[in-house]
């Protein structure tokens, strides 16, 4: 079972090329070894890394592939994400890892959870609309997930507290520089039987996105103009 896994760092503090070179400095199975510009095209040994990271440009980042391990890296001049795909046991090691790159935000789980916790599905008059809200770091927490990597500095900006963070997680760990990693239940697979603990936990904190009440504020828009407004505001 491969599990979905997000990082995000202010562009302020680091650098697209930053972040490559570290995920090509990650330990064994994590340690990508191929690369492409399209997720479609023919993969590339990453070979010498330094000549790599020169070569890479502002912006879209690369794919990189591993034997283990699948790796997107953007940015968008605000921030850069790393998103991966992998099993469980090496997402716990790649956001324990990565933590030492400060990160503002990092969670781990199902792919089917992250929907759960961010998707929205609108049917409007002119078919069906998907997105997914409550991203924004500069608003709010985007969620709790099986694993939670959450910076003291970010729980402090939105006013969560972590005493009760803490009093909901079955692990909880210090990695550092004020990075804090979560374990909400035992396996990824876990989710749906935990998912109303962890949704009335999310909805309890201040600072922490809670899809239902963006839910709520789309039920009954059909109309496909009236959706954009409603996103903007639980981006």
């Amino acid at each position: 079972m491969k599990i979905w896994a997000e990082l995000h760092f202010s562009a302020e503090s680091t650098t697209l090329r930053a972040i490559v070179g570290a995920l090509c400095g990650l330990p064994g199975k994590l340690r990508p070894t191929h690369h492409s510009m399209g997720e479609g095209e023919r993969r590339t040994p990453i070979g010498d890394v330094g000549r790599f990271l020169d070569s890479l440009s502002d912006g879209l980042g690369p794919f990189l592939r591993g034997r283990n391990a699948a790796y997107m890296v953007g940015t968008d001049g605000e921030k850069v994400s790393c998103q991966l795909k992998v099993e469980p046991p090496l997402a716990v090691a790649f956001l324990e890892c990565m933590a030492a790159e400060n990160p503002a935000f990092g969670f781990a789980c199902a792919w089917e959870e992250l929907v759960h916790r961010n998707q929205v599905v609108v049917k409007t008059s002119v078919g069906t609309s998907e997105t997914f809200l409550g991203r924004n770091l500069d608003k709010w927490i985007p969620g709790l997930y099986w694993l939670t990597l959450l910076p003291e500095a970010l729980a402090e900006r939105h006013g969560v507290p972590l005493a009760e963070v803490e009093a909901g997680a079955l692990e909880r760990a210090s990695l550092g520089d004020g990075q804090r990693l979560f374990r909400f239940y035992d396996h990824p697979k876990d989710w749906c039987a935990n998912s109303q603990t962890l949704d009335s936990l999310c909805a309890s904190l201040p600072g922490v996105f809670d899809i239902a009440e963006a839910r709520s504020e789309l039920e009954g828009v059909n109309d496909f103009w009236a959706l954009r407004p409603i996103y903007q505001r639980w981006d």
